[in-house]
Order: structure tokens, then sequence, then C-alpha cells
């Protein structure tokens, strides 16, 4: 559960590229694919007003206040949520700063029209985990929201300096329209793997095709949002994490307020 709570944490900050007094609200479709006949798509919605952000995946929904310095994680399915300090601290602080990237843009030359709105395309490149990877992306610093959008990057930007999660590099100012990043698997470890097991790992992922993601606006949306967007939904059971990172059984927990 830990792992998993990171990696939400390290895509929220990837894809918060977001203070004011409307709201934007931006539609995605993410599409991952590795080798032929592997292809997952997944729709997602990122929701920004002022310094508050919400992100609306398949399972998982992940808020973020950074005025009250939390991360509630709301699991719709099973109506529980778990509330993080924001940054997190203690382990989660340094796993999280094991999956944090650094990524460097530059200004390609390109221009593209995304859903009727100009973008300008850049490429990058990092790395995560120790592993490599390239983006190309076109950003539109004029679609409505974006300065909301880009607001908030930069309020979270401010609140992680400093921290294991404070992430290096410049990214350009604008909704990402399109991003597509590339990424070759060549670094694995596991806590008690043996140098012989890493190997082997290791020797399997240099055959492996790489990985690459799309994610592509379909719609974006601007208005005054409701402060309940970005509170837990009434009657959610709050659980706790366990020493062992899993999510704490229940035992009659704190219900969000009906």
């Amino acid at each position: 559960m830990k792992k998993s709570i990171a990696a939400i944490i390290g895509v929220l900050l990837l894809a918060a590229l977001g203070a004011a007094h409307a709201g934007v609200i931006v539609d995605e479709q993410e599409t991952m694919q590795q080798g032929p006949g592997h292809t997952a798509t997944r729709q997602r919605t990122v929701i920004i007003q002022g310094n508050k952000q919400k992100m609306v995946s398949n399972r998982v929904e992940v808020v973020t206040d950074l005025d009250t310095g939390t991360m509630y994680l709301i699991y719709p399915a099973q109506k529980q949520y778990m509330e993080l300090p924001f940054p997190p601290q203690g382990a989660m602080a340094k796993m999280m700063g094991d999956r944090m990237s650094t990524l460097n843009f530059k200004k390609s030359g390109g221009k593209k029209t995304i859903l009727g709105y100009g973008c300008e395309q850049y490429s990058g490149s990092g790395s995560m985990m120790g592993n490599k990877y390239s983006v190309v992306g076109c950003f539109a610093a004029k679609a409505p929201g974006a300065k909301e959008f880009d607001a908030f990057q930069k309020t979270m930007s401010a609140k992680v300096k400093g921290t294991a999660m404070e992430m290096h590099g410049q990214v350009p100012d604008g909704i990402p329209m399109e991003l597509t990043s590339t990424t070759k698997l060549t670094n694995f470890s596991a806590p008690g793997m043996s140098p012989a097991q890493a190997e082997k790992i290791r020797q399997m992922l240099a055959n492996r095709p790489p990985m690459v993601t799309t994610t592509v606006v379909t719609k974006v949306t601007t208005k005054k949002l409701d402060a309940d967007t970005f509170a837990v939904p009434a009657g959610f059971t709050k659980r706790e994490m366990s020493q062992t990172g899993q999510m704490a059984p229940s035992a009659g927990g704190a219900k969000a307020p009906e």
C-alpha cells in the first residue's frame, strides 16, 4: 500500500503542471503502450481552484489542500479515505524522494492547435528511479484556466522546496494539452532482493520495449466550484496506515461529517 500511495503522489506531482476565484476542470485521456498488443486506456480529470486540487481516476481520488498542508486519498468504491500530511513525512517522504524526477524542457519551435487552443511544443528528458525517459508536450498558455493551472503548480513547487519531493528542472507555462513520454526501464530493485535476482530482472527489462504514455486533453472547462468539490464525501470511513505500509483494518473508524 505504501508503494501504491507513493506512486499516486508521484503521478499527482507530474500531472499538476496549477490562486484565482474561478476553477478549471481538465479532462484527459491517457493511453499506455508497452509493445504490440499491450495497450491500456484510462480517463482522468484534474480539478483546480485556488490552492486546492482534485485528481479523479478510475479507482482513487486525490485531493491536495496546500493551505492546510493536507492530502486525502479517497476510495469511492470502498467508501473509505486516508489523510496524509502534505508534503509527506517520514518513510513516505523518503520513498517519494526515490521516485521524484529531474526534468528539463526546451522549446522545439513547433506549434499545434488542440480543441481550438493554440499550444507550443516542447521536448524534454529526465530520470526517475534510475530510469531515463523523454517527453514531448504541447502547452497552451492562453487556454481557459491556464493561469489558475500555473498558479497552483507554482504554489505546490514552493511548498515542496527543500523536501524530498522537490522537482528539479523547469516546466513550461500553460496547460499541457498533449504529453507523450517514453520510458526505458533499465533499473529495478526491491528490499531483500539479492544481487543475482536484481541482475536477472535487469536482463529481462533490457529486452522489453520502452513504455510509451500519451495523455491528451479532451475538454477544458472553467467555472466557480463549490467547496464540497474538494471535501471527503459524507459518510466515508477514515482509515489509517499501518506500520507495514498497508491500510489498517477498520475498527469503527471515524466517518466524514454527514
